[in-house]
């Protein structure tokens, strides 16, 4: 298989994408040239988005609502039932389909401006490079459980010159984790200390799951979170805390780029192993700093 993807060309109109990015422009200075100025860099930025599954797929949408006008975006995974109850374009209709060709086909009707480069293949040690080449900026939604994906995908962020940052997002239960990955930050095998080849064990599931989650949650029973997670090696999902979490993932994001997060009273956001957890059911937000375990 190619570790080339196949591409949308972007059909640009000037006063069709300012006028669609209009309101964004409010919060991105202190007057309208400076705000033009900062959208200007978001339009001539190009952002990779690797899994798009349910933070993945929208954070495309949400990106090319922004006005980020070249995206790069790979998973060789396919729909399935389950993934109707939070992934943009799943549907009865779209059962067995790849689901990057989906979410680009549905993105690129939507603004058709967004050039979209599509990775079926997903990320490997083969397509990585080819995949990071060119990106600027990386959004890393492989999958928690595919370790062989994320380091090949990281590895090839530390070869790439171009590339500034890595941002994660996590979704467990109510609870959003964000990480943000850096050339001089801790690097994600060393976060979680598996080898990349390793069965998946329970051993190895419980180790993986308290690195990337880092506060389980109490409630429900520490058994119940047990069972889907380390047992059956799957992380269960309410439909609600996807959204939450792309919110805060392009937030983050957005100030990264632009370096809103060098100014006035913004949070300034930790590097790995650092991380923010926001969490809807207690109403607890934090930011922590530095190794943690």
């Amino acid at each position: 298989m190619s570790n080339h993807p196949y591409s949308f060309p972007s059909e640009y109109d000037d006063d069709i994408y300012w006028a669609r990015v209009a309101r964004t422009l409010g919060w991105l200075g202190d007057t309208d040239e400076e705000a033009r100025q900062r959208q200007t860099v978001l339009r001539d930025t190009v952002v990779g988005v690797a899994g798009t599954g349910g933070i993945g797929g929208s954070m495309v949408d949400r990106l090319a609502r922004l006005g980020v006008l070249h995206l790069r975006i790979a998973d060789l995974d396919t729909f399935e039932y389950s993934n109707i109850n939070r992934q943009l374009g799943a549907g009865v209709d779209t059962i067995g389909k790849n689901k990057a060709e989906i979410v680009a086909n549905t993105v690129h009707a939507m603004t058709p401006d967004v050039a979209l480069d599509v990775f079926t293949q997903g990320i490997t040690e083969e397509s990585a490079d080819a995949f990071v080449d060119g990106c600027d900026f990386i959004l890393d939604e492989i999958e928690p459980y595919e370790v062989k994906a994320r380091y090949a995908l990281h590895r090839a962020f530390h070869r790439s010159e171009r590339c500034q940052f890595m941002m994660t997002a996590h979704v467990y239960g109510n609870r959003t984790f964000l990480w943000k990955w850096t050339k001089d930050s801790m690097p994600v095998w060393d976060v979680l200390g598996i080898d990349e080849d390793a069965d998946l064990t329970p051993e190895v599931a419980d180790r993986l799951t308290k690195r990337l989650i880092p506060e389980w949650q109490q409630w429900p029973a520490e058994s119940m979170q047990r069972h889907w997670l380390v047992e059956n090696a799957t992380c269960p999902i309410t439909p609600g805390a996807p959204p939450m979490a792309q919110g805060l993932l392009l937030e983050r994001f957005m100030f990264g780029i632009l370096g809103i997060e060098e100014l006035g009273d913004t949070k300034k956001f930790p590097v790995s192993p650092g991380y923010a957890m926001v969490d809807s059911r207690t109403w607890e937000a934090k930011m922590v700093e530095g190794k943690w375990w």
